[in-house]
């Protein structure tokens, strides 16, 4: 063969191969440009409290649908893996956090239950995955390290609104705690706590209940007993009853406590017994919704083919989480878990539907979000002096 027909078909074969080469990795850059971003959902679905488990599950949805309908992240569509959490156990919050870091490999985690965040912090750190906790914030998930954030409402905050509110409106020294044995619900006692006494305030009393009791007739006894003024009730729904026992052991004071005291199951079971009796931290938009507050709803009402109503702050705070989440992960370039968890810590001023959200160097937000309310009639309205 003729040497210069030699030297072509050389040039041909090392131009095949090398257009190969580059129609391969081109082929294996667009397959991961296209592969979804996983992000795992942590939520209570099923037994005590889904109902709100549910509520954040729809907004964290409405997010995700917004954001691959407007080209996704960085082009890449997101994917959300749920896992539920029932009853709050801490056990399934442990074994949902390893599944969705080690079996479905997502990038980050959106968190509900408090519980069990302590041991997730551990398996967050050595599998590189940041967890966003959506519904809470408080000073407990600030100290657990570099791996935990947090976007919801900061419940320590919340206690300290309706100390506050409790010493200059209501003009009350005296005050016991009620607080079931959750983390959130520990935090909201111990901010009220810590407020009540710095204005001057007493705490004459404290006592604990298991979430899911039914009877509080004892510690209610030692309360009324204790000379206090009113009760702060930290609780997951049983407010109702304690309220209507209290009651029916004769005690005349307040009942005090945040955002649980608006759901449904309270007002059926307690009753006209909460009117006027009855305040507590909620969210600060819950009767006057900003414009985009309220397209969220509509649009809501269109997908679900209900009304948000009560559980509006719910669907609003897991739809912020997500896109908070997706901030995040824009300005990481979906890239490493390291890459992620840093611009988690630069979220700033981010305008969520539910207030301005900033992590702090801590990695939590600080805002308690919080209006005082009481029940008029068997409603909710904003406390008026």
């Amino acid at each position: 063969m003729h040497k210069t027909t030699k030297l072509f078909i050389g040039v041909v074969m090392v131009a095949l191969v090398i257009w190969g080469g580059y129609v391969a990795n081109n082929s294996k850059s667009s397959q991961a440009t296209s592969e979804s971003i996983k992000v795992g959902g942590l939520y209570v679905l099923s037994g005590i409290t889904s109902d709100i488990g549910i509520a954040l599950k729809e907004g964290t949805d409405m997010a995700v649908e917004e954001i691959n309908k407007n080209g996704g992240i960085n082009g890449r569509q997101v994917q959300v893996v749920y896992e539920d959490v029932p009853d709050l156990a801490p056990k399934a919050a442990v074994s949902g956090a390893q599944k969705l870091m080690t079996v479905d490999k997502v990038q980050m985690i959106l968190d509900m239950p408090y519980t069990g965040l302590a041991s997730i912090q551990g398996m967050a750190e050595q599998n590189k995955v940041p967890v966003l906790d959506v519904i809470d914030s408080s000073d407990e998930i600030a100290s657990l390290g570099n791996w935990i954030f947090s976007s919801g409402v900061y419940a320590n905050g919340v206690g300290q609104e309706v100390a506050k509110f409790t010493k200059t409106d209501l003009k009350k020294t005296k005050a016991a705690l009620l607080v079931g044995k959750d983390e959130y619900l520990m935090a909201v006692a111990a901010g009220f706590e810590k407020e009540f006494q710095a204005g001057g305030g007493m705490i004459v009393a404290r006592e604990e209940f298991q979430v899911g009791d039914t009877d509080f007739k004892t510690q209610l006894a030692k309360i009324k007993n204790s000379g206090a003024e009113t009760i702060f009730i930290a609780h997951l729904g049983e407010g109702g009853v304690v309220v209507k026992q209290a009651n029916e052991i004769g005690f005349k004071g307040e009942f005090l406590g945040s955002d649980t005291f608006s759901l449904a199951d309270v007002a059926t079971v307690a009753g006209k017994v909460l009117d006027g009796r009855t305040y507590f931290g909620l969210w600060k938009n819950f009767d006057s919704t900003t414009p985009q507050q309220q397209a969220f709803a509509d649009a809501y009402k269109a997908k679900y083919g209900k009304a948000a109503g009560d559980y509006l702050f719910y669907n609003v705070l897991g739809y912020d989480g997500m896109m908070v989440a997706a901030e995040a992960l824009k300005n990481a370039n979906a890239g490493s878990g390291e890459d992620i968890q840093k611009a988690l810590g630069k979220i700033s001023n981010y305008a969520g539907l539910s207030g301005s959200i900033t992590l702090d160097s801590t990695g939590i937000n600080r805002d308690p979000k919080t209006a005082i309310v009481t029940y008029k009639d068997g409603q909710i309205v904003r406390y008026a002096k």
